[in-house]
């Protein structure tokens, strides 16, 4: 069989069919050190992101009229809503000289940003997550310019509890930039997911937008000197249609 099947082919047509095999299988080869290459690079471009992430470490639940220290458990900077009113701590000797005082029931809750790499990160955004419902408040967030290697950087929220008495669970979300210049988001306790350069990456949300230039106009402050949404180039208009296409939020 084997003998009356080579009989079927000259010398001739052997030789090119062997030169097809070999270029058949240099093409294959080509491809799968590509496939690695690429799968590869996309590791090493992971590596530093795989090392970044936001939790949350300290909840604490105000009633009305209760005080409370403005930036505990060693927070850099904080955020409070409108159910918040500052006071001077009376007492002197304290370690906190600048109390809250509820006037709604609130929630406060101590973030950090650890950035586990050796090298820089940042600008970086971190929004407090509904773990029940999954919705992110987006009438408040936190942005920090830029967060040391190997370093925490500790924030904290108050906010109204719009569920009291009940009490949500708490997840975080944060978009950070790596040293590289790529955007990265991690959502809760998901895998890092790569996004692109856009400009509601950094700055207030929409929603925060909107509140400012309210209190702008309350204000008395002229039109044309208040916040305004930021343009969008085509860049960012393709990937924004791109992404809702794929069943996601159009902005990361």
């Amino acid at each position: 069989m084997v003998d009356w099947f080579l009989g079927l082919l000259t010398p001739a047509q052997w030789d090119a069919w062997r030169n097809w095999l070999a270029t058949v299988g240099g093409l294959t080869a080509l491809l799968i050190a590509t496939n690695t290459y690429r799968r590869n690079g996309k590791i090493k471009r992971e590596e530093q992101a795989r090392l970044v992430y936001s939790k949350f470490t300290h909840v604490e639940h105000h009633m009305p009229g209760a005080t409370f220290p403005v930036l505990p458990n060693d927070a850099t900077m904080g955020i409070g809503s409108p159910g918040t009113q500052f006071i001077t701590n009376p007492n002197p000797d304290a370690q906190y000289k600048l109390m809250g005082f509820a006037i709604a029931p609130l929630i406060q809750a101590t973030v950090i940003i650890h950035n586990g790499s050796k090298e820089l990160i940042g600008p970086a955004r971190v929004q407090m997550v509904n773990g029940g419902t999954g919705r992110t408040w987006d009438e408040f967030s936190i942005g920090v310019g830029a967060i040391d290697p190997e370093s925490d950087c500790v924030v904290d929220f108050t906010w109204i509890n719009d569920v009291h008495p009940g009490q949500p669970s708490l997840a975080t979300t944060v978009i950070f930039r790596d040293a590289s210049g790529q955007w990265w988001r991690r959502h809760r306790a998901e895998p890092i997911e790569r996004v692109h350069d856009d400009p509601e990456n950094t700055g207030p949300t929409p929603t925060e937008r909107v509140g400012i230039r309210i209190q702008q106009e309350a204000m008395g402050i002229p039109k044309a000197q208040r916040v305004t949404d930021p343009k969008l180039t085509r860049r960012v208009r393709w990937h924004r249609y791109w992404r809702k296409r794929a069943g996601k939020s159009p902005i990361p």
